[in-house]
């Protein structure tokens, strides 16, 4: 009868063959992670031999010599004073140094020993491992290879630094850095579907408004218009549509004179014949905020936290039955819910994006081409144009409101009207006088009731400080203007009223 068939193992060429080392010395171990042997041939390593390097072999044993415990108490050793000192305690470390450090200033924040840490995340206790703690913790998890390392350890284990003993305590736990992962992915998932289906939602919004704006519409049928009015008389006339690119080529199109641009000549004609056609301005708020949306980022967030859900949904699959281990019951819940969540998520996603995608083709360009933000920023740039045009037009109006109006108070200081609530003559000529008191304040509105020449005469009088009839002007040292037109006007009004009394006597 044949026997069972024999497999040869894979032959490794190895670069050069080694000496066996002598070393009767007990030497401290070095925990460095060496390359598998079949894969030295492709590595650096390959060229690279130490069978022809010298050195001091027994410095290095001096150096690195693990030295024979006394039979003596080590707890206590005399001093040159003959005051017995503690000896103070050997510490192994296993872990770099500076990363070692940094965990046990971690650890020293959590006020917490390394059984209570272990305890919690075997409960999965929410209580006593906060969002916060965890963030810190998943930065203190050991890797594969510092797990290994701490467990392989044969020495005495109350030597072993704080980090060394807390990774001991940890790797307890099956698959700890996992679980630690996936406890800060359940603690943190409601706030990241929220800022993802935000982020949808934002796109889904610039979508709608690119397709619905009523005023948006008719501006670019003014553009077309006038676009193809201009062209008429040439191949570029007689368009059907633009490219966006085309909308920054109006603020660029001088008139004729050099003072304005058709982006101007646009907003005027809207302004004019469709007012409400600038609401697109309001309607595109939307889009900066869309603008600044990474559509790849966006789906690549989708993707990695659908795959960790998926991945929770392994772990508690194969996760044990155990009362100590909370891992699956916990999280076999959160799976169920999350997953709902995610599903659909990741569907209104995907419709989101196809709808921005369609609608770049929609407007004529290639979305091979042409990314979701700089598309949207076109519309975002010509928006921010159109606004401030309308500022310049409204600050132009007002300029020359102000123009006209210092014209029209020049013309009323050359020929000013006689308001019809100040002096009148009566039918036979005479001054009546005004009946209130409040209307004898200004000389204008006198002067402009008299005749031509008494009003000459009177400005002449006042100039000169002389006398007018029976009217006489002191001379004022400091006076004011309006202290001299009270007092013509006070002076004019008297003189008129000893006249009517004379004339009635």
């Amino acid at each position: 009868m044949g026997g069972l068939p024999t497999f040869a193992a894979p032959q490794v060429n190895l670069p050069y063959e080694k000496k066996k080392l002598e070393v009767k010395a007990k030497l401290k171990v070095l925990h460095w992670k060496p390359i598998e042997t079949k894969q030295i041939e492709k590595t650096v390593w390959n060229d690279l031999t130490d069978q022809k390097v010298q050195f001091d072999s027994k410095a290095l044993e001096q150096t690195f010599g693990i030295k024979k415990r006394s039979k003596k108490s080590p707890t206590a050793s005399p001093s040159a004073d003959g005051v017995k000192r503690k000896k103070k305690k050997e510490v192994i470390t296993l872990v770099d140094s500076k990363r070692s450090y940094n965990i046990n200033i971690a650890l020293a924040r959590f006020k917490m020993s390394h059984d209570s840490i272990r305890d919690a995340l075997l409960r999965m206790d929410e209580d006593a491992l906060d969002e916060d703690k965890l963030v810190a913790l998943n930065k203190c998890k050991p890797q594969d290879d510092e797990i290994e390392t701490v467990k392989n350890f044969e020495g005495d284990v109350a030597q072993l630094g704080n980090c060394e003993q807390f990774f001991r305590k940890i790797a307890e736990i099956p698959g700890v850095g996992f679980r630690i992962d996936a406890f800060l992915f359940k603690v943190r998932f409601k706030r990241t579907i929220a800022e993802i289906q935000q982020t949808v939602d934002t796109v889904k919004a610039a979508k709608r408004t690119l397709k619905e704006s009523g005023g948006w519409k008719v501006t670019l049928e003014y553009i077309l218009a006038l676009g193809n009015y201009l062209n008429n008389k040439n191949k570029k006339g007689g368009a059907y549509g633009i490219r966006l690119s085309s909308l920054d080529k109006l603020k660029g199109m001088k008139s004729t004179d050099g003072k304005s641009n058709l982006l101007e000549f646009l907003v005027l004609q809207l302004q004019t014949f469709q007012p409400h056609a600038r609401d697109f301005i309001d309607d595109f708020g939307v889009l900066a905020e869309a603008a600044r949306v990474d559509i790849t980022f966006l789906e690549g967030q989708v993707s990695k936290t659908l795959g960790m859900v998926r991945r929770i949904g392994n772990a508690v699959k194969n996760a044990k039955d155990d009362s100590t281990d909370r891992f699956g019951p916990v999280m076999t819940e959160f799976h169920k819910e999350a997953k709902e969540s995610m599903d659909a998520l990741d569907t209104d996603m995907k419709a989101s994006v196809k709808g921005i995608t369609d609608l770049v083709v929609l407007y004529g360009e290639d979305p091979k081409k042409m990314a979701t933000g700089e598309f949207l920023q076109l519309f975002l740039d010509f928006s921010g144009s159109f606004k401030k045009m309308e500022e310049m037009i409204q600050k132009k109006k007002e300029l020359e409101e102000r123009q006209k109006a210092r014209e029209t108070g020049k013309q009323a200081k050359k020929s000013p009207k006689t308001p019809p609530s100040m002096m009148q003559r009566d039918s036979s000529g005479k001054l009546k006088l005004p009946k209130k008191k409040k209307d004898k304040n200004k000389i204008g509105f006198a002067l402009g009731s008299l005749r031509n020449d008494d009003a000459t005469k009177i400005r002449a009088a006042l100039r000169r400080r002389q006398k007018f009839g029976t009217i006489k002007f002191a001379k004022s040292k400091k006076g004011t203007r309006d202290k001299f037109e009270k007092d013509l006007m006070k002076k004019i009004m008297a003189n008129h009223k000893k006249k009517k009394e004379a004339a009635g006597n």
